[in-house]
């Protein structure tokens, strides 16, 4: 039922994230960012909001925000009436510390900055004595650039070396996945909701110049054991998500055609407003 909800206010909540102003009055009410609690997203250019036409509101980490406010804010019983635009101060109750880098993989995050970035904010922030300034929840969205990379040795389809580079990238990205789940986990602590995201599949657009391949991407996505592929990229995300105590904002499935970009890999709005209720979904479960 709050899933429904939140995708029947989404225009409202576009609205509360895109809004600048406020009652001037309600900057001196409004905590300073550094005592007040934190949403950290991370991952690749769906984080940055790529594809939305406007990625400070409409895709899927502000909207998001714009949700985790009004459920975490302890100045709000319940956070169920999400259509009711909150005041300027709780507007601001949780920071937003987006990180994330476009054409990230799971490789260059760990590489090249971005999983220490993480790291050192969440020590901190959680490691401190004062939890009022904790990270409360940690959203990640990686490996679909990992995979992204087959496709040019895909392109005849599901062939024997086809298959062998899916399943070395599954490898690498298995290893990578493992460490960067780690890492996250032991900055964070036990308690802090960190939430991963499996993939749509990004070739659906028939403007996509690969959408002929959408087929061989949902099987690469999911597996399909009688044609040699047992278990797909979200099979990994879900299994190695699990062994670290994360939940999974599955949305495979749930994006169409008129959802996706047609450029083989991002969200427009409406996509990313599914995106969106997924992680609700799975914040609430």
């Amino acid at each position: 039922m709050k899933k429904l909800l939140f995708l029947a206010v989404m225009p409202a909540l576009v609205a509360i994230v895109a809004m600048q102003g406020g009652a001037q009055d309600a900057s001196a009410k409004r905590p300073p960012a550094s005592i007040q609690p934190e949403y950290l997203a991370l991952g690749d250019s769906l984080a940055v909001g790529v594809g939305a036409s406007d990625p400070a509101a409409t895709a899927y980490v502000p909207l998001f925000h714009g949700y985790l406010r009004e459920a975490l804010d302890p100045g709000h019983a319940d956070p169920a009436p999400l259509a009711s635009v909150p005041d300027a101060f709780n507007s601001e109750f949780l920071k937003l510390e987006n990180l994330s880098v476009g054409g990230e993989t799971s490789g260059s995050m760990i590489a090249a900055g971005q999983l220490d970035a993480a790291v050192t904010e969440l020590e901190a922030r959680n490691g401190n004595a004062t939890p009022v300034d904790d990270v409360r929840v940690v959203t990640l969205d990686i490996g679909g650039n990992d995979l992204a990379a087959v496709l040019p040795v895909c392109a005849g389809g599901l062939t024997p070396g086809c298959a062998g580079a899916i399943g070395s990238t599954f490898a690498t990205f298995s290893a990578n996945f493992n460490f960067i789940l780690s890492e996250l986990r032991a900055a964070a602590g036990p308690d802090t909701p960190i939430i991963v995201m499996s993939y749509y599949n990004p070739l659906l657009n028939p403007g996509c110049p690969f959408s002929f391949l959408a087929p061989l991407g949902d099987i690469a996505l999911e597996g399909n054991p009688a044609l040699g592929l047992p278990l797909g990229l979200n099979d990994l995300i879900r299994s190695i998500a699990v062994s670290h105590g994360a939940q999974v904002a599955d949305v495979f499935g749930l994006l169409g055609a008129s959802d996706i970009q047609p450029d083989c890999l991002h969200a427009n709005d409406g996509g990313y407003g599914i995106i969106a209720a997924a992680f609700v979904a799975a914040f609430e479960s």
